[in-house]
């Protein structure tokens, strides 16, 4: 790589400048801001299984885990956070707990009753893939935004109303046909597909929420990075 393209990453290579973020609140800990990088990870137990996810959080916060993740892939799973958080909290721990939802807006509605931070894909949470190849008039572009509105919104208004927080997290291999169709399968693509949640949720007056963009190849990944830092 030149050392023109190492400079678009990084402005000075003997000198460290970390951007200005909004800092957002997941319970009592700070991400953003002035705080330091916090330490997450996921349990891997069946989230229906509340002992073992139980047991699996304590031996996370103890190992100094900040923040822990579930995974909640239907309204079943997601109801059960909520037998999880409080036998959590029963315990005396008071890590924050984050929901990771997959295509199904009606868990991340159950899921921000229980937890502190509910993830979203934009590529599947109001999208289904097809692979379909199509051209989209400004009209029809806008037809489908308005769609994901309908569905996107009342997470929204709940997350906001709880005092939770928001992970819009884009994956460059779950990217829409919408996005893949406007866009293509790249880094602006991957930008996009965050903005456009991101842009309804701040026309709602909410904004405690973080972005995360992630693909399997790393100089992807610091594209979009870096184009939604501009």
């Amino acid at each position: 790589m030149s050392d023109h393209a190492l400079l678009r990453y990084c402005p000075d290579l003997l000198a460290y400048n970390r951007r200005k973020t909004r800092e957002v609140l997941v319970g009592k800990v700070g991400i953003g801001g002035g705080n330091p990088i916090r330490v997450q990870s996921m349990i891997t137990s069946d989230t229906r299984d509340t002992p073992a996810c139980v047991a699996e959080v304590l031996q996370l916060a103890e190992a100094g885990c900040e923040i822990v993740r579930i995974t909640a892939q239907t309204k079943i799973y997601a109801a059960n956070l909520e037998n999880i958080a409080r036998e959590v909290r029963a315990a005396g721990c008071d890590v924050p707990l984050v929901a990771d939802i997959h295509f199904k807006p009606d868990a991340a509605l159950e899921a921000a009753k229980w937890v502190e931070k509910v993830r979203v894909n934009p590529g599947n949470y109001a999208d289904k893939k097809k692979f379909e190849i199509r051209e989209y008039s400004d009209e029809q572009y806008a037809e489908e935004l308005e769609r994901i509105r309908e569905e996107f919104a009342p997470l929204v208004d709940l997350c906001k109303s709880l005092g939770r927080a928001m992970r819009i997290g884009t994956n460059h291999g779950s990217l829409s046909d919408r996005i893949m169709n406007r866009y293509g399968d790249s880094p602006l693509g991957m930008v996009e597909s965050a903005l456009e949640f991101a842009r309804i949720a701040r026309e709602m007056d909410y904004h405690n929420f973080v972005f995360s963009m992630k693909a399997s190849n790393p100089k992807v990944m610091i594209e979009a990075g870096d184009e939604q830092a501009v």
